[in-house]
């Protein structure tokens, strides 16, 4: 099934499941893709010349993204080579020895620490408003998160990433609200588990599932016609979770939304429940 939408920008696309997210999108009819990268240009290249192969086209662009400057002109940067944005999907990670400690959670470094957080959840909260707002006919906004990591707290290295998956999955909730009323959709996801990325193999040395499968998550959130609409939700691989019954209680978050306006002073949105 082909994607309605025509550009996309790919952070961390110089390898692994951003890679073959770039080169699915190509595949599925995504006519223009930036390919996000922070220091492995040949690597990008490499990404692009599979991109145009596959039928499509793109551009490189290269920044930080624990940076919010540089992340903010990343998809502007992205966004004006290709005349617009449809489709934001966040996988860039940094290099894992820049960001693990072999540690317990309470012994990581604050440096380290800062960086995982920075590099996902203040890259995403830069990123995300930045793209949509070259989202002139909908779009689709997708984040990728780490499911045991977020929920569980059992990989105790990983406790800057961790936090920052969280804070990513919360904030989609909150953009897909916001951004309903332009037809812009927020999701995110655990793709998939271990898979064979650069990594996984350097670090665990062992794999779960395929970039295949990560993959395919990703394009179930852009492609199935059962999910148009579907926002501000959290997929592991490609089923949906779901929190407690309480929260989807549409009178209280009606009073909830209602109580944000008066005490923002905001300008009046209306609520757009789920």
């Amino acid at each position: 099934m082909k994607i309605r939408y025509h550009s996309a920008l790919v952070t961390g696309g110089s390898g692994g499941i951003g890679r073959a997210i770039a080169i699915k999108l190509a595949q599925e009819g995504v006519g223009k893709i930036a390919i996000h990268y922070h220091s492995r240009r040949q690597e990008a290249e490499r990404t692009l010349a599979e991109v145009r192969a596959a039928g499509g086209g793109g551009v490189l662009v290269q920044g930080d993204t624990s940076d919010a400057t540089r992340m903010k002109a990343i998809v502007d940067e992205a966004a004006q080579q290709l005349g617009g944005c449809d489709i934001f999907v966040q996988c860039a990670v940094s290099s894992l020895d820049r960001i693990y400690e072999h540690a317990l959670a309470t012994e990581v470094p604050l440096k380290k620490w800062q960086l995982g957080f920075d590099s996902q959840a203040k890259a995403y909260f830069v990123g995300a408003p930045a793209a949509a707002r070259y989202m002139r006919q909908g779009g689709r906004i997708l984040a990728l998160s780490y499911h045991t990591g977020a929920v569980t707290g059992g990989w105790q290295p990983w406790v800057g990433m961790g936090s920052a998956k969280a804070a990513v999955e919360s904030m989609s909730r909150y953009f897909a609200v916001a951004l309903a009323r332009d037809g812009i959709t927020v999701n995110a996801l655990h793709p998939a588990s271990l898979m064979p990325t650069k990594m996984v193999k350097e670090y665990f040395g062992r794999t779960m599932d395929s970039l295949e499968d990560g993959v395919n998550s990703v394009m179930h959130l852009a492609t199935d016609p059962a999910l148009d609409g579907v926002t501000g939700k959290y997929f592991d691989h490609q089923q949906e979770t779901r929190a407690n019954d309480q929260a989807y209680d549409a009178k209280a978050r009606l009073r909830l939304w209602e109580l944000s306006m008066e005490l923002t002073d905001a300008e009046k949105i209306d609520f757009v429940p789920d």
